[in-house]
């Protein structure tokens, strides 16, 4: 039993209003001025209407593109032990993401070898029947290898479902994909599942700070957040679908797809922020303000932003303090009733 008593629609564009607080991937709004507040017996509920940002990160970023590495030989030279990245951008197929993972370890085992040089990797041309990335990379003399380890470690990065392998967390219990030795000139990799070119299908519209009813299970959190039980409270919005290279967009079709209510009694400051599934700042870890490219200010000079339209609609919601019925209405007598009026008869 609700009631609408006002609502309110507030457009947003992050690409211009910056502050020293604000980017324009986190957004903070000050609501002072708009009356944005809930009497007695009401709440606020803030609702997702329209969000459109361009998609200026690349599908292979800095939250997926790491891997570890480990190559050992008999006698202890030459060893690896390096984490290794793969080149941030939008690849065309699985098999042209298979070839940068391959040239990455080949490059490796050169930097490693003191001369060692390689022939052309060979085995990309399965990949295209179930995606399953396996290669086979030649050396032109003796590596000298005997064992070697690939690790996704998924603490820090997606690379385990972006190129289809086991998460390996540490103490590094298994390896993430088969890593085998097939002669002394060559090395076999095979992962374990179908990779993927993008592990990011959304992005998550957050408004950190407000008090509210939603709830999240644990895998939208970072890693290094505990949870008591398999749910905590929740400060998502919303999400929009990463539809193309082009454009994240997302229009409601009711009034209640993404919504919060809210418990405070008055909004004087909104904040938006714009995450991947792990709640990570898109395209980047550690801070900064870059996702994609060679400049350092993307979302403060940049082109990082996005607009939204957000309602807040104030609720009133009945309470019922007691039952309400009707009297008592006693039955009429038959005799009376319509159709059998008693006749006086004089004497």
């Amino acid at each position: 039993m609700e009631q609408i008593t006002s609502s309110y629609n507030l457009f947003v564009d992050s690409s211009s209003g910056h502050n020293a607080q604000t980017k324009g991937d986190d957004y903070i709004v000050n609501l002072q001025d708009a009356g944005v507040h809930a009497g007695e017996g009401e709440h606020i509920r803030m609702s997702l209407s329209n969000f459109s940002m361009a998609k200026n990160f690349t599908d292979v970023n800095d939250n997926n593109n790491e891997f570890i590495l480990g190559m050992q030989n008999s006698n202890g030279a030459h060893n690896i032990d390096a984490i290794v990245k793969l080149d941030n951008r939008n690849y065309t197929s699985v098999t042209d993401l298979a070839t940068n993972f391959a040239d990455k370890i080949g490059a490796e085992i050169v930097a490693a070898g003191h001369g060692l040089t390689l022939n052309a990797h060979t085995g990309m041309e399965t990949i295209a029947h179930d995606n399953i990335i396996t290669f086979t990379i030649n050396t032109a003399t003796a590596h000298g290898y005997t064992s070697g380890i690939i690790l996704f470690d998924s603490d820090t990065s997606d690379s385990y479902a972006l190129l289809g392998g086991d998460r390996s967390n540490a103490p590094y219990q298994h390896a993430s994909v088969s890593v085998t030795i097939p002669s002394t000139t060559s090395v076999k990799v095979t992962c374990k599942y179908p990779a993927q070119r993008s592990t990011m299908p959304f992005v998550y519209i957050r408004a950190p700070g407000t008090l509210n009813t939603n709830i999240e299970t644990q895998g939208l959190r970072n890693s290094s957040d505990n949870h008591n039980s398999d749910v905590a409270h929740s400060d998502i919005l919303g999400r929009a679908v990463v539809e193309s290279n082009e454009w994240v967009q997302f229009t409601a079709q009711s009034e209640r797809d993404f919504f919060i209510d809210i418990h405070q009694k008055q909004l004087n400051v909104l904040r938006l922020k714009l995450t991947d599934s792990k709640n990570r700042s898109i395209g980047r870890r550690g801070g900064g303000n870059t996702a994609t490219g060679t400049g350092t200010e993307q979302s403060t000079l940049g082109n990082l932003s996005f607009s939204a339209v957000i309602r807040f609609d104030i609720i009133k919601r009945k309470s019922v303090h007691h039952l309400e019925t009707e009297h008592y209405q006693p039955p009429i007598p038959a005799r009376f009733s319509e159709g059998n009026v008693p006749i006086k008869i004089r004497s």
